[in-house]
C-alpha cells in the first residue's frame, strides 16, 4: 500500500511541478512587448521629433516601473525610427518596424506621413497613435489610425478668433502644399469667410522642394493693394509651414509692405527653434510680431515630470505634441494591461483599440497623462482642446517664443496676458502700437513669464531605446494567486499521501 500512495504522490508532483515551474519563470521573465516610434528626428520637424522622442522615452521608463510594481505579465521595449519628415521615408520605416513584429506605434507625427502609412495600419492590424497629425481629411472612424490631438477644424476657429478679435478685414494665405497644409488653409479661408473676411489670395508651395521668391513677390503687390484699401491694422498675412517659413521671411523681409502687416501662423512653426535660432527669421517674425496657436492640454502633476526630463536631456521644454506622445505611451500601456494576455497578436491589436476611448477617460490615465484624460471622437480623434498663442520676442539679444494668451474652444474666445518681454503689455495692445489697430475683444489676464514653454501649459505639426524587437504575442506565466495555488495543492497532495502512508 506504501508503494502506492508513494507512487500517487510522485505521479502528482510530476504533473503539477512543471507547470509550477512555468508560473515561477513567468514570474521572473516577463513578455517584452515593443513600441516603435516613427518621428521626424531630422527634417523640417526635427525639434518636434527630438522632443517628442525623449518624451517618449521618459514614458518608457515610467511605465515599466509601474509594471513592475504591479508585478505585470509584461514589460516595454522601444524602438525609434527616424521618418526625416517624409512620408516616403515614414513608409519604409513603418514596413521596418512591422517586419520585426511590431504592433503599437506611435507617429508619424505629420498629416502627410500618417496618410502613407494608414491603409498599410489597417491591413496589417497595427495600431498608431498620432500625437501631432492634425488633417482634417483624416478623421476617419472605425481604422487603425488614433490621434492625441485636436484635427485642424479646431486650429481654424482658433485662428478665425484671433483674425476677428484684432479686427483684421483681409489676408493672403501662404501654404504647404501637403495633406495638412492645404487642409488647413481650406478650413481657414471657409471660417474667414464665414466671418466676412476677404482672403486676397492662396499661394502654395511644394515641401519637397519649397522656393518663395516668386510668391513673397506676388504677396507683396496683394497686400500693398489690401493696405491702400483697408489700411495695415487691417491685413494680415497668414503662413502655414513647417521651418521652411525661415526661408519664406528671408524673401519677405525684401519687400517692404509684408513688413508691415501681422503675419499669423500655425502650430507648424509654433515654437519651432528653427525659426527663432536664425537671425534673419527671428528679426521678420519679431517684426510682424509673427503669432501661433498651438494645441493647448490641461496642466497635470504629470506634465511637470516630463518637462523636468526632457530640459534635462535637451535643454529645451516640451511641446504640446511631444506630451501627447508621451501619454499615447501610457494609454497602450494601461490597455495592454486591462485587456490581459493573449496568444494572437491581432487580437490583443483588437483589445487594446476597444479599450483605447475609455483608457483615454479613465482615473488612472490620469494619474500618468501629461495633457490630462480627454475624450476621443468617433474618428479616435482628441474631441476638446484648447490652444496657446505664441510671438516671437528679443530677449538678451536672443529671439525667443513667448506666450501670450489662449484660445478657449467652448466659448471661442481669446484671454490674453500682460507679458513681460512685452514691456508688461498684451499683445493687442502691442499689435495696436505696432499696426494702428484697435481690437474689437480681448480679454486681459494675469501676467506671465514668458521665458520657456512650460511656465504655464507646455504646448506643434500640423507635433530611444533599442533592444530586442519581441512579439507582442504571448504570456505563459499567471499572477502570484496562481503561483501559490499550485504550490498549496502539491503541499495537500504530499500531506495526503504521508497520512495515507501512516495509516496503512
Amino acid at each position: 500500500m506504501k508503494w502506492k500512495v508513494a507512487a500517487l504522490a510522485l505521479a502528482a508532483l510530476m504533473v503539477i511541478a512543471p507547470a509550477v515551474a512555468t508560473l515561477a519563470a513567468a514570474q521572473q521573465e516577463p513578455v517584452t512587448i515593443t513600441i516603435g516610434a516613427l518621428l521626424p528626428l531630422t527634417g523640417d520637424l526635427q525639434s518636434y521629433g527630438e522632443r517628442a522622442q525623449a518624451a517618449i522615452e521618459f514614458a518608457v521608463q515610467e511605465m515599466n516601473q509601474y509594471l513592475q510594481n504591479k508585478s505585470a505579465w509584461f514589460r516595454l521595449d522601444l524602438v525609434v525610427e527616424d521618418t526625416q519628415t517624409k512620408p516616403d521615408i515614414a513608409v519604409q520605416k513603418f514596413n521596418a518596424l512591422i517586419a520585426q513584429g511590431i504592433k503599437f506605434v506611435v507617429g508619424p507625427m505629420t498629416s502627410a506621413s500618417v496618410k502613407s502609412i494608414k491603409d498599410t495600419a489597417n491591413q496589417q492590424n497595427v495600431l498608431v497613435i498620432s500625437p501631432s497629425s492634425t488633417a482634417i481629411e483624416l478623421a476617419i472612424p472605425n481604422d487603425n489610425v488614433f490621434r492625441f490631438c485636436p484635427a485642424d477644424d479646431v486650429q481654424s476657429k482658433a485662428i478665425g478668433a484671433l483674425v476677428r478679435d484684432l479686427g483684421i478685414k483681409a489676408v493672403v494665405i501662404i501654404d504647404r502644399k501637403d495633406t495638412w497644409g492645404i487642409g488647413l488653409a481650406n478650413a481657414t479661408e471657409n471660417v474667414l469667410n464665414q466671418l466676412g473676411v476677404e482672403v486676397k489670395s492662396v499661394y502654395g508651395y511644394n515641401p519637397e522642394s519649397p522656393t518663395f521668391s516668386a510668391i513673397a513677390s506676388s504677396a507683396q503687390k496683394d497686400v500693398k493693394d489690401l493696405i491702400n484699401e483697408y489700411g495695415t491694422s487691417k491685413v494680415a498675412v497668414i503662413a502655414i509651414g513647417f521651418k521652411e517659413v525661415k526661408d519664406l521671411f528671408a524673401e519677405a523681409r525684401k519687400y517692404p509692405s509684408l513688413g508691415k502687416v501681422l503675419w499669423i501662423g500655425s502650430d507648424g512653426t509654433a515654437l519651432l527653434t528653427e525659426i527663432v535660432s536664425d537671425p534673419v527669421a527671428g528679426a521678420f517674425g519679431e517684426q510682424v510680431h509673427f503669432i501661433n496657436p498651438i494645441f493647448s492640454p490641461a496642466a497635470t502633476d504629470e506634465q511637470q515630470k516630463v518637462a523636468q526630463y526632457v530640459k534635462q536631456k535637451l535643454g529645451v521644454e516640451p511641446d504640446a505634441y511631444s506630451l501627447a506622445a508621451h501619454d499615447a505611451v501610457v494609454a497602450i500601456t494601461l490597455a495592454l494591461l486591462q485587456a490581459g494576455p493573449t496568444e494572437d497578436p491581432n487580437e490583443m491589436v483588437n483589445k487594446v483599440k476597444q479599450l483605447l476611448p475609455q483608457i483615454t477617460q479613465s482615473d488612472e490615465f490620469a494619474k500618468y497623462a501629461a495633457t490630462g484624460k480627454f475624450p476621443l471622437n468617433e474618428a479616435g480623434d482628441r474631441a476638446t482642446a484648447d490652444y496657446d498663442w505664441w510671438t516671437i520676442a528679443e530677449q538678451g539679444g536672443n529671439y525667443t517664443w513667448v506666450k501670450v494668451g489662449s484660445y478657449h474652444g467652448n466659448s471661442d474666445t481669446n484671454e490674453w496676458f500682460k507679458v513681460d518681454a512685452l514691456g508688461g503689455k498684451t499683445f493687442p495692445e502691442v499689435f495696436q502700437e505696432a499696426f494702428g489697430g484697435a481690437p474689437a475683444t480681448t480679454t486681459a489676464g494675469q501676467q506671465s513669464s514668458t521665458t520657456s514653454p512650460a511656465q504655464t501649459s507646455p504646448a506643434q505639426t500640423s507635433p530611444a531605446g533599442g533592444g530586442q524587437a519581441a512579439t507582442t504575442t504571448t504570456q505563459k506565466g499567471g499572477k502570484n494567486t496562481a503561483l501559490i495555488a499550485g504550490i498549496v495543492i502539491v503541499i495537500i497532495i504530499v500531506i495526503a499521501a504521508a497520512a495515507l502512508a501512516k495509516r496503512s
